[in-house]
């Protein structure tokens, strides 16, 4: 249970310094003019897009997994306080 914790915490810190680049990248291509500069900005933004998603499916998975661990040790008769 501590693994697949620290695991979520790890993926939303990531995801959140992940946002902050896409924002960057965002405000960073507002200010270029040179179409050389703007597509390979939009091109790391894209690659930033596509690594969120990736870590926000991680995200889900892992509060999945938090829940079936909590749900298979209600039914095994844990104390609700030993997977917590």
């Amino acid at each position: 249970m501590i693994d697949a914790r620290a695991s979520v915490d790890r993926s939303r810190t990531f995801a959140d310094a992940l946002q902050s680049r896409i924002n960057a990248l965002t405000a960073d291509f507002s200010a270029r003019s040179d179409p050389a500069q703007r597509d390979q900005i939009a091109a790391d933004r894209q690659k930033a897009l596509t690594e969120l998603d990736r870590v926000r499916k991680e995200i889900q998975d892992g509060a999945k997994a938090i829940a079936d661990i909590q749900e298979e040790a209600r039914k095994a008769g844990a104390p609700a306080g030993w997977v917590r």
